[in-house]
């Protein structure tokens, strides 16, 4: 079926007559739908012919079945983001019939319309505050275009853009699922050049830039956030909105000055990409070189790869030989994306834009509950790599904290948090919360 086909439900009119066979009303849990049967009979062979609306309709009642099996059952959404012990408890005896995969997804994006009818896309609320604050974001994504839709579905506007960088490493099926995402909405796209990201690369921060050089040639959008796949939101965009608009055309980006944290070793000697017999492929290896100091009297400052940046913060970047320079520098660091926004943003004699004067701030963009800082909160989930990959449990804490994102859910092990996250953020669009206007403004 075409992209651009349209969905068209049946009508009991002459000559038509509803099998018995079919339920009428699909009472599932998405868009209801009315399902009605037309057979007419032939005359000389006595074959009934079914005609394109009816065939419509019953891939539209296939794809609302399919769409539905991957939802959990009678699991207590609300008691879980309460904490309710009861509710806790038996959801740990719930499981997935079917957890979404990237083949799925890719036979579901099939037909556009159906696709955004059936997941949701064509029933967000959306507010003329919002419609009057549009946000870009990137996207990285290295495998499960199915996670990436979930994150998608629930930060999609409109008027909103979305850029896929799809790791260039990655099998050609999480390729193939991205762009047929990507090509069900005017404002999701593909980033224009791919790279091949390797762990702590200069290809990790390029691909963040680039889908960047792509957004500036988009109009009109306010602030830009650059997200992982494997984050979702805990406030929704009328709530972004508000806080973007709080924080009054800032930056919000983190910042590590004290010398402990500053993992140097990443930088007083150079890195480099050394490549296998294959030209394509490679690794990050140590230099005997000494880097150079930073450019243009810059201390150096960690921070995240990822934060809330301005558009002129953006613009910025790509126009700035203060930009450029530093760029050049972070290509013998590693992990340079956790030190170029961070020490662009927080040498005050720059005056670069969307940045301020005075210490470092909090970070708004992202909460990782860490288990290696002093801050760090008792993971309800499981801990990786010191980060804790939230469950259930986890979301009675998420929902009351101040950033826009969390970070981390992995489908298959996150999947009842997902979808109780996923539940309660849609509800909470119906009736909109007030921020703390006076936090966000003097906080970040």
């Amino acid at each position: 079926m075409e992209k651009t086909a349209s969905a068209s439900l049946g009508r009991v009119g002459d000559g038509a007559r509803i099998s018995s066979s079919t339920p009428i009303l699909s009472s599932l849990s998405s868009p209801i739908i009315v399902v009605v049967t037309k057979s007419i009979q032939n005359r000389s062979d006595n074959k009934p012919i079914y005609n394109q609306t009816v065939k419509q309709t019953l891939d539209l009642m296939t794809l609302q079945r399919e769409f539905d099996s991957f939802k959990i059952p009678d699991i207590n959404c609300e008691g879980i983001i309460k904490g309710d012990p009861e509710a806790l408890a038996d959801s740990d005896q719930k499981r997935a019939n079917v957890v979404p995969d990237d083949y799925t997804l890719i036979k579901h994006t099939a037909n556009c319309d159906y696709f955004r009818k059936i997941y949701g896309y064509d029933e967000i609320i959306n507010t003329d505050e919002e419609i009057n604050f549009p946000i870009a974001f990137n996207i990285l994504l290295y495998k499960e275009v199915a996670q990436v839709e979930i994150l998608l579905r629930a930060i999609y506007r409109p008027q909103n853009y979305y850029c896929l960088h799809v790791d260039g490493f990655s099998p050609d099926h999480v390729h193939k699922a991205a762009k047929s995402l990507a090509d069900c909405f005017d404002n999701v796209f593909i980033v224009s050049k791919t790279e091949n990201v390797v762990y702590k690369s200069f290809q990790r921060l390029q691909a963040d830039l680039n889908c960047m050089a792509d957004h500036l040639a988009k109009p009109d959008w306010k602030y830009l956030i650059n997200l992982p796949s494997q984050e979702l939101p805990i406030k929704t965009n009328l709530e972004i909105v508000r806080i973007l608009t709080a924080i009054n055309d800032r930056n919000s980006i983190e910042c590590i000055t004290e010398l402990k944290h500053m993992l140097s070793g990443r930088f007083l000697l150079k890195y480099k990409n050394k490549y296998y017999a294959d030209g394509v492929h490679y690794s990050v290896v140590l230099t005997d070189d000494k880097n150079p100091p930073l450019p243009h009297g810059m201390k150096p400052v960690k921070g995240s790869a990822y934060g809330v940046f301005t558009r002129r913060f953006v613009n910025y970047i790509f126009n700035n030989q203060v930009a450029k320079d530093l760029l050049e520098w972070c290509r013998g660091v590693l992990s340079p994306d956790e030190y170029y926004w961070s020490t662009l943003n927080h040498n005050p004699h720059l005056q670069v834009p969307g940045s301020y004067e005075g210490s470092c701030k909090g970070v708004l963009s992202t909460y990782v509950n860490w288990q290696v800082t002093s801050n760090y909160t008792k993971c309800k989930g499981r801990v990786l790599r010191y980060i804790c990959i939230f469950g259930p449990g986890d979301l009675q804490t998420l929902v009351s904290r101040k950033e826009l994102f969390a970070n981390k859910f992995i489908l298959a092990y996150s999947y009842k948090a997902i979808q109780c996250l996923s539940e309660w953020l849609r509800n909470q669009t119906f009736s909109p919360q007030r921020i703390d206007e006076q936090f966000y403004e003097s906080t970040f």
